[in-house]
């Protein structure tokens, strides 16, 4: 009897063992799991521009075909790449942030010499609170957002999803299909991932309404597959076509192979004919 008691503990012991070792070698895999999302984006002309995006620890790499960028929300680093020119900039939120504000001071001063003397105060008090509520997030007001709840649910890459309103002022912007089966806010500020879209895809007019707090804290918890945007008449859609939960490998976030490195003006500048349209700025 004594023999068969010690052989129960020794298993025991070792069966101990192995489901410890077992944990270690199965928890960091499962931690380290990062997301790989797929997508395409439609606009109201029928152009479809597809889009990736690596996201693990709040670090977010976002590709499509002449624009990729990485930023590090942890460390607010930013690399970004323009893939048809083949050079990339290494930079960080503060200095991207304060260079798009003295170009768009200086835009605003050459502006300045044409308006009469005696407007030149309010113009230019107008303007500054224009250039700070186009780079800072924070500043740029969403008015009354509203998020209902519609009748209608989907099934959409095997999750179910119920679609929602997003209104502003009374006006319909959005409709979309959220589920709560996929949640990946352990690896995704997205309030704070906003700032960075904000600035390195000032195109997107949809940031401003995204970013209310009736929005972050709607969606916080899961993930929206499909949106229908909708724009002066106009509708674009985004369409989530895979979602892979996996490890990412540390160099998708890395300095790009086969790019020359610029500095921030040089990048910046790189496109003097797109640089020229400023004016545009404060119509």
């Amino acid at each position: 009897m004594l023999i068969f008691t010690e052989i129960l503990i020794c298993l025991l012991m070792k069966s101990h063992v192995l489901f410890t070792f077992l944990l270690c070698i199965l928890l960091p895999f499962h931690s380290w799991a990062g997301w790989k999302i797929t997508g395409r984006y439609i606009d109201k002309e029928g152009n479809t521009i597809f889009k990736r995006y690596f996201i693990q620890h709040n670090v977010i790499k976002v590709e499509r075909y002449n624009l990729i960028y990485t930023c590090n929300i942890k460390t607010q680093s930013i690399i970004i790449v323009d893939p048809v020119n083949l050079v990339f900039v290494k930079t960080n939120l503060t200095a991207y942030t304060q260079k798009m504000r003295d170009i768009k001071v200086k835009r605003l001063n050459e502006l300045l010499l044409l308006i009469p003397d005696n407007q030149k105060e309010e113009y230019e008090k107008k303007y500054n609170q224009q250039i700070e509520e186009e780079i800072n997030l924070s500043k740029c007001k969403a008015d009354s957002v509203l998020i209902t709840q519609s009748k209608d649910s989907s099934k959409l890459l095997g999750y179910s999803a119920t679609k929602y309103v997003i209104s502003e002022n009374g006006f319909k912007k959005e409709e979309f299909f959220f589920t709560d089966k996929v949640d990946i806010s352990a690896d995704l500020d997205f309030s704070a991932f906003l700032q960075y879209v904000y600035l390195l895809e000032p195109e997107d007019k949809t940031i401003g309404y995204l970013a209310s707090s009736q929005n972050i804290g709607f969606v916080k918890n899961g993930f929206v597959l499909r949106r229908f945007i909708y724009s002066n008449g106009f509708r674009d859609e985004w369409q989530v076509n895979k979602i892979d939960h996996e490890n990412i490998p540390d160099y998708e976030f890395g300095e790009p192979d086969l790019c020359k490195e610029l500095t921030l003006d040089k990048f910046l500048n790189r496109q003097k004919s797109d640089d020229e349209k400023y004016y545009d700025d404060f119509e």
